[in-house]
């Protein structure tokens, strides 16, 4: 088999890895909060060491097709490195619901799960049976002074992230920023992981309003569509390489 066949395997499956990536981002276009990711690679070269002694007396025939090739003795392949996320904020929109809320620039809301405290950007809480502030799926939404209880009443949300009712305070929601360098990590149900956490100095948050995510359709459609692409054309260079080896074993031994 052409060993050319390899690297252009491993381009073709880390156009697969990269289509899955695509995908996620096009499957939450409408999840609120929900930040794109982005696939990176890395080539891992591949070195060969090339032994082409000098024959001083005849070899046979099977120690003829056991010598390895002449040529370069340097393959490349693709890896997959990591996946990145990008923080770039997403559209605000307008709900008319006073619990939604959207922080403007950075930061997070903190929110606690079973598997310990959490970070997220979706703004689409609600009361659960003990009138606590949770998310959507149903995580306590922390403040300042822990978790938020909402009494009855009308509710407003200010720009500094203090919960009125009625007018008077009940809670503060807290908000948390990262350094540049490490910003949060991915979790499940689309939350984000991280130690680095520190309170934001200036929060600005808007209540009666949530941020949608920051993947533009077209933009995923038309990476999409290149990967796809990419991914036929490695696939044809295989089919021609296993043709060319078809060829050579069946025309060029052949006694004309």
């Amino acid at each position: 088999m052409n060993r050319a066949i390899y690297p252009i395997l491993s381009g073709a499956l880390a156009q697969e890895r990269q289509m899955q990536v695509f995908a996620n981002n096009m499957a939450n276009v409408n999840t609120a909060g929900f930040k794109q990711d982005d696939q990176a690679f890395k080539s891992v070269m591949a070195r060969i060491q090339m032994a082409t002694p000098v024959l001083a007396h005849a070899v046979g025939f099977g120690q003829q097709i056991d010598a390895r090739p002449g040529g370069p003795a340097e393959r490349v392949f693709v890896a997959p490195q990591a996946v990145r996320t990008s923080f770039d904020a997403g559209r605000i929109r307008i709900t008319g619901n006073p619990l939604d809320t959207a922080i403007q620039g950075s930061g997070f809301f903190e929110v606690k799960t079973p598997q310990g405290v959490r970070y997220t950007r979706s703004g689409m809480f609600s009361l659960d049976s003990q009138r606590r502030l949770v998310t959507n799926l149903g995580y306590p939404v922390m403040g300042t002074k822990g978790e938020i209880k909402v009494p009855t009443g009308t509710v407003q949300v200010s720009g500094q992230g203090a919960i009125h009712v009625d007018g008077q305070p009940v809670a503060t929601l807290k908000v948390m920023d990262f350094p540049a360098d490490h910003m949060p990590q991915k979790h499940f149900d689309g939350l984000f992981a991280s130690d680095s956490a520190q309170p934001a100095k200036n929060p600005q948050v808007q209540g009666g309003q949530i941020e949608e995510s920051n993947v533009s359709s077209i933009g995923e459609m038309v990476k999409m569509i290149q990967g796809m692409r990419n991914y036929e054309s490695s696939q044809k260079l295989i089919q021609t390489l296993d043709h060319m080896a078809e060829i050579s074993i069946q025309d060029v031994g052949r006694v004309l």
